[in-house]
Parts: C-alpha cells; sequence; structure tokens
C-alpha cells in the first residue's frame, strides 16, 4: 500500500471516529436530557401525593391515640423512658429506612407525694386551715391510673413561706406596678394570680422582682370554665367536664416554670456523657416557691380577702368582689396566707427519635417534621392527638417508600421529642448536639404539638416563606366540617378565610408568628431554620383549651368534645404529607422569598405608624432600615425570578443554588450574640418580645424591647438607634445571601 493512500485512510477513518464521537456526544446528550426529565418529573407526582393522602385512615389515627394515652407518661417515667420509646421506635423501624434514638440526662422536677404542696390560712397560734389538696377527683373510669403527677409548677423550690396575701390580677408587670403605685408594700407577700395572658414562668419571675414570698395561681371560671364574670359559686352543681368541654372546678393547670429551653445544667451544650455540668446553684431557676389550684379553692381565698375592690379589668368569674388583698376577712384577720410545696429536683434520662427516609438526590437535605412524646398528665390533646397525626403520616408516607412508589428528592427527619413539657429539653439538646448540621442543611420544619384542640378552624403559626405553601396546601384539603360543606366552603382554606382572616389583609387567611411556645423554638430562634406549627382549633376567646395540662385531658375527653370522628385529625395529617411531599420533592423548594419581603415591610410600617413620632422626637430615623427592606425586596425578586426560571433540562447545579438561597433566608436574621436580656434566642425578626405588646408589630424584638425600655426610663434612646442598627445589619445578611457575591 503506498505512503499516502494510507494517510488518506487513516484520515477518514479520524473523521468518521470524529463524527462518531460527536453524533454519541449528542445522543448521549438527549439520553441525559430524557433522563435529567424523569427524574425531575420523579420529584413530585401528584398521583402519588394523593395515593398516599388517601391512604390516611381516622381509625388507624384513633388506633394510635388509644395507644399513646393509656397511661400517663410525663418526662423520665418508666412509661415514657421505655414503654413508649419502644413503641414509636418498633412502629417507625416498619417504614422508614433508619430510627435513631437519642439519649440525655438531664435535670428535672418533680412534686414530693410524702410532702404534699398546698396553701392555708395559717393563725396567729400556728394552726392551718383551709388547707388546699394537690390532687385532682377521678371523674370518669379512664382517669383512675396510677403514677399520675400532683398539680404542681415544675423547678420551683422547695420552701414553706407566710406572709400578706395579695391578688395580683395575671401577674404581669403592669399589674404588680398598679399594687405599688398604690402604696402596697409586697415584700414577703403570698401572692395568688390568675392563670393566662403571660407564660406562667414570667409570672413567678414578676412575683420575685417585686420581692413576694410566694405565688398561688389558678384557673379562673371566665377563662377556663366559660362563666360570665362574677358567676360561679361552690354552692353550685359542677357543669364542666365531663358534662362539657369546660375546666371542672378541681382541676389543676401544670406546667414549667423555667425561663429557658434545653436542661438547665448544660446551657449551650447537649447533655451527653462527658458533658461538664453546672451545679444547681449556678442554675438560673425559680427562687421562690410557687403552686397552681384550682378555681373551686382559689374562691376560699378570693372570698375572705379584704383590702381595696379591685379595678374592674381585675374582676373575674368568681362571685365574690376581688379585692387586692394586704388582710383578711374576720374572723380571719389576724391571719396570714401560708405557701408550702415540697417540689424536689433529679436527673433523669430522657429519649428523642429521630426516624429518616433518605432522598435520592440530596441526601445531605433535611425535611423535618416533629411533634413531642410527653404530657402531664394522659396527654390527650396535649401532645398526643400530634403524636398519633405523626405516627399515620410515616405509616402513609413509608409505606409509599417501602412498595417502590416514590421516595423524596430530600431526605425526611421525623422527630419525636422528649422532656418538651419541662422547657422544650429534648429538641433543644438535639440542636445543641447537631446544630452545626442543621445550620448547613435543614431545609424546613413542621411541627405538629397538639393536632387538634378545637373543630371551629384551621390555625398556622410560620414564618413568612411558608405563606404560599400553606395557603395552597389548604385549598388543596377537603373541609373535615359538615356545616361548613353544606355553605359551600369546600376546603380547609375556605372555614379559615372566613375565621380568620388576616387584619392587615382581609382577602387572605391570617398566619400567626411563630414565638417560643414548641419544639420550632431551637430550630427557627438558634438554627434559622423555616418553621411551620399546625392544627385546627377553637374559636372561643379563651387563652386555651380549658383541660390543659390537667388530669382531664385524655382520650375520652378528646373523643367526646374535640374529634369525635377524628376527621379532624385527618385534615392535619392530610395538610402535613402534602407540606412535606412538596418540601422534601419538588424540584424547586416552594419557599416565597416574596411573602418575606412583604411581611419585613408590613411590620416596618406598623412600626412606623405606632411609634413613628416618637423616634422622631428623640432623633432617631427609620430610614436607614427601610432601604434595607428594599435591600430585601429587590433580592427576593430576583430570586423569584430565578426559581420561576428552571424547567426540566436545567443544571442540577443550578437548582441547588437557587434551593441553598431558599432555605437559607432566616440564617440571614440570626444574631449569634443573641438578643438582649434572651441570649437563647438569635433572630432578630421573629423571636418573641419580653414585652407582652410588642408594640403591635409582632416582630423586631430587639427594637421594640428597646423602645418600651427607653419610655419606662430604663435603657437611654441611643441604645433605641443602636437595636435599629443590629436590626438594619441582620436584614442586610439576609438579602445578601439570596444573591452572589
Amino acid at each position: 500500500m503506498k505512503y499516502g493512500k494510507l494517510i488518506a485512510l487513516v484520515v477518514i477513518a479520524l473523521v468518521v471516529t470524529g463524527i462518531a464521537i460527536v453524533v454519541g456526544y449528542y445522543i448521549g446528550r438527549n439520553v441525559q436530557t430524557e433522563s435529567e426529565k424523569k427524574n425531575v418529573d420523579f420529584d413530585y407526582d401528584q398521583n402519588i401525593r394523593l395515593e398516599i393522602i388517601k391512604g390516611i385512615t381516622t381509625e388507624s389515627i384513633e388506633e394510635t391515640l388509644i395507644k399513646f394515652t393509656e397511661k400517663p407518661h410525663h418526662a423520665g417515667s418508666l412509661q415514657e423512658e421505655k414503654v413508649l420509646v419502644n413503641y414509636v421506635k418498633e412502629t417507625w423501624e416498619k417504614y422508614l429506612d433508619k430510627v435513631d434514638i437519642y439519649p440525655y440526662n438531664v435535670l428535672l422536677s418533680y412534686p414530693n407525694t410524702s410532702d404534699p404542696n398546698y396553701l392555708g390560712i395559717l393563725f396567729p397560734n400556728g394552726t392551718e386551715t383551709k388547707k388546699t389538696n394537690f390532687t385532682e377527683e377521678n371523674l370518669v373510669y379512664g382517669e383512675m391510673k396510677k403514677n399520675i403527677l400532683p398539680a404542681f409548677l415544675a423547678y420551683t423550690p422547695q420552701g414553706t413561706v407566710s406572709g400578706k396575701m395579695y391578688y395580683v390580677n395575671y401577674a404581669r408587670v403592669e399589674d404588680f406596678q398598679e399594687l405599688v403605685d398604690m402604696n402596697l408594700n409586697l415584700t414577703g407577700a403570698v401572692c395568688l394570680a390568675r392563670f393566662g395572658k403571660l407564660f406562667r414562668g414570667r409570672k413567678v419571675r414578676n412575683a420575685e422582682v417585686f420581692k413576694c414570698a410566694g405565688l398561688a395561681i389558678f384557673t379562673d371560671p371566665i377563662d377556663y370554665a366559660g362563666v360570665r364574670k362574677h358567676a360561679w359559686e361552690p354552692n353550685q352543681k359542677d357543669t364542666g367536664y365531663p358534662h362539657n368541654w369546660w375546666l371542672p372546678s378541681g382541676g389543676f393547670q401544670r406546667g414549667t416554670t423555667k425561663m429557658y429551653s434545653g436542661d438547665p445544667l448544660t446551657p449551650d451544650y447537649p447533655s451527653i456523657d462527658g458533658s461538664y455540668r453546672l451545679d444547681e446553684n449556678e442554675v438560673d431557676l425559680p427562687k421562690i416557691p410557687a403552686q397552681p389550684i384550682s378555681y373551686r379553692q382559689a374562691y376560699e381565698f378570693m372570698s375572705i380577702l379584704a383590702g381595696p375592690q379591685a379595678n374592674d379589668s381585675w374582676q373575674a368569674g368568681l362571685n365574690v368582689t376581688y379585692r387586692v388583698g394586704g388582710s383578711f376577712k374576720a374572723p380571719y384577720q389576724n391571719c396570714k396566707a401560708k405557701l408550702h410545696v415540697g417540689n424536689y429536683r433529679t436527673r433523669k434520662t430522657i429519649h428523642n427519635i429521630i426516624g429518616k427516609i433518605r432522598g435520592w438526590q440530596e441526601p445531605d437535605k433535611y425535611v423535618m417534621l416533629g411533634n413531642h412524646r410527653d404530657a402531664w398528665t394522659f396527654g390527650g390533646l396535649d401532645p398526643s392527638s400530634g403524636s398519633a397525626v405523626v405516627t399515620e403520616i410515616v405509616r402513609v408516607i413509608g409505606s409509599a417508600v417501602k412498595g417502590g412508589k416514590w421516595r423524596p428528592r430530600r431526605s425526611i427527619l421525623f422527630c419525636n421529642w422528649g422532656a418538651e413539657e419541662y422547657g422544650l429539653i429534648g429538641s433543644a439538646e438535639w440542636v445543641e448536639q447537631m446544630g452545626k448540621q442543621l445550620l448547613l442543611n435543614a431545609v424546613a420544619y413542621v411541627n405538629i404539638d397538639i393536632a387538634v384542640n378545637g373543630n371551629a378552624t384551621f390555625r398556622a403559626k410560620a414564618t413568612p416563606s411558608f405563606t404560599e405553601l400553606i395557603y395552597n396546601s389548604t385549598k388543596s384539603i377537603r373541609n373535615p366540617n359538615q356545616h361548613e360543606l353544606l355553605w359551600n366552603r369546600r376546603t380547609v382554606y375556605d372555614t379559615w378565610l372566613r375565621k380568620k382572616p388576616d387584619p392587615n389583609n382581609p382577602s387572605v387567611p391570617y398566619i400567626q408568628t411563630l414565638r417560643a411556645g414548641s419544639d420550632y423554638k431551637m430550630l427557627l430562634h438558634k438554627c434559622g431554620i423555616a418553621s411551620v406549627d399546625i392544627r385546627y382549633t377553637f374559636d372561643e376567646p379563651v387563652s386555651s383549651y380549658p383541660v390543659y395540662h390537667s388530669l382531664h385531658d385524655t382520650f375520652d375527653y378528646f373523643k367526646r368534645f374535640i374529634d369525635p370522628e377524628f376527621q379532624y385529625s385527618k385534615a392535619i395529617a392530610d395538610i402535613s404529607v402534602d407540606l412535606v411531599f412538596k418540601l422534601s420533592g419538588l424540584t424547586v423548594l416552594p419557599l416565597s422569598p416574596l411573602s418575606y419581603a412583604e411581611k419585613l415591610n408590613q411590620m416596618s410600617k406598623i412600626l412606623h405608624e405606632n411609634k413613628g413620632n416618637v423616634l422622631k422626637e428623640h432623633g432617631i430615623q427609620l430610614n436607614d432600615l427601610n432601604y434595607a427592606i428594599r435591600q430585601f425586596k429587590n433580592a427576593a425578586h430576583q430570586l423569584n425570578d430565578a426559581a420561576q426560571k428552571i424547567t426540566l433540562t436545567s443544571d442540577q447545579t443550578e437548582i441547588q443554588l437557587i434551593n441553598d438561597r431558599l432555605y437559607k433566608i432566616d440564617r440571614g436574621f440570626l444574631d449569634f450574640k443573641g438578643l438582649p436580656g434572651n441570649l437563647d434566642l438569635l433572630h432578630v425578626v421573629f423571636s418573641p418580645s419580653k414585652y407582652l405588646s410588642s408594640l403591635g408589630v409582632h416582630g423586631f424584638p430587639g427594637v421594640t424591647d428597646a423602645i418600651q425600655d427607653a419610655e419606662a426610663g430604663l435603657k437611654p434612646w441611643k441604645y433605641v438607634e443602636k437595636q435599629i442598627s443590629i436590626l438594619r445589619t441582620h436584614v442586610l445578611a439576609a438579602a445578601g445571601l439570596m444573591q452572589e457575591i
């Protein structure tokens, strides 16, 4: 063969090979595109979503609720830490890829049954009368169980105190101040307050600040028994549970009084083996004895209390004239009030259970669904109505995964928290242990504490990025209320809109601000994880369902008066599945930066309307804050536009970049120095205010607290400027997280 011919053949071969490579490349691209298309389609399948929701049954939820509420299960008890932990673990292992138990050894608090707590009247000769009991009467058969915790306020110390008795209304700062303004000396007094309006731990702290010796707190019948003012007296027939949903006259409200989250002995660090622990005397826990009493017991003291008549807003449901006290009527005019508390504190091991379904595309990104397991007594509503719903969600989603019908794009973590009632201990310890991973990789958290505490309407508390997702989910779920269906309100959204329109925009339902009342607290306020807390609720003008934290929070109560057919429980399960399915499955996260921008703008407007003139009088402007919010809004629009442009052929890196920016918005609002006066809270927008009003803003706690401190003369106005500057810095930081540098 001639040399020139050989060269020609080689050239031809190279050309053919090159053509084959190019053709193969484009064929490969087409195949890859088809594969990507299948993967993107696989992320969200409407038929699978509907099939999972259809699998939810009221019968299964009811059976699970019976199991959880069979016996009392307070944190640290055998029923809670062994029986129910094993039940949840074994049940979840049937459906999930992985289930882990996280134990923590923490400081808990209990009443001493051999040294009962009581409030009484002490005569000068040392004899006592009107001593209260601290156990409740069994009203139905199911309440006749062993190991029921008597009524107490967790973490309040042992002690016996006596002194003058004063009635302090809701034990708010302004309530105590009103008595001080009347020249009444509260030092050494045993005060009597009613539950409501304020966290019970804050009531105890306020009593300490005003130098009271002790505090008793009662459930006033106007707040918990549905009576009119001055309507209840002890000689009338008890019309509460089991006759209706109201608290019976002998019912107590238990609860924690610890002012911060997590184990008291290991602040900021997990209470695992080897952790350094503070001594108990180094810990900021309540310093005065305190005790809950029933409204029947409160009547015994309010009816003999003397002193000036309390103002009209302090008058309530007992058929007596509410007086501020300082002395008793005859024959008790020389007597003192005596409070004895025998509580003790001890370390116990509590447990979290974390189950996982591994995501196929982004296994290191976590969508979380959680509920706590422990209850003060049986937990019919709090928390076991939520525990039953979460367990049902595990079953239906897990069955779809195990059956090969679906697997989420992102991993799903199912969280069963321990010792929530003692101050969010389980979730706080887990965040302290896993916080670094969560800061990087947690996408969103859905919390179901009480799934159903009423059947009037749906209720959501959420960070603003959840807004559109919640609206869309509730529009897709059938209304469980048969009466509402007759009025053509076909979806959960329809009744929600009718019952609870947004006061700032009545064309949409009201989504409340997340504060610090459940396990979302540490995930949102310490890790900046977008969060939502959902339930079905009542529309009565009361602060909680009447038997909250009492003996009577049982399965019987739930089935009689709350959700007899478990249709509302199913609705919450349906909505939760929809939220988790979309958050874990959609290619682009369904979180809305525009809703966040709108909320910030609304909050700034309210702040200006309520306090703009006062700020101006002290040379303080909101211009810089408003500029930062405009920058946030611009960044939100850019991110939203980029998210809208994602198609089936978009590069996975581009998708990941946009999703990272969507779920990390709240990270920008974390001030790692903590908020003034509460280093437990880092979120400068949505952490709760230390004041009840928060100036109507329902956010910006550093700024609103500083303004109220300055108005009261507690802080200089320069301090307000500093807090506005800190807020502005973090708004700009959050805007920056939505953009490239």
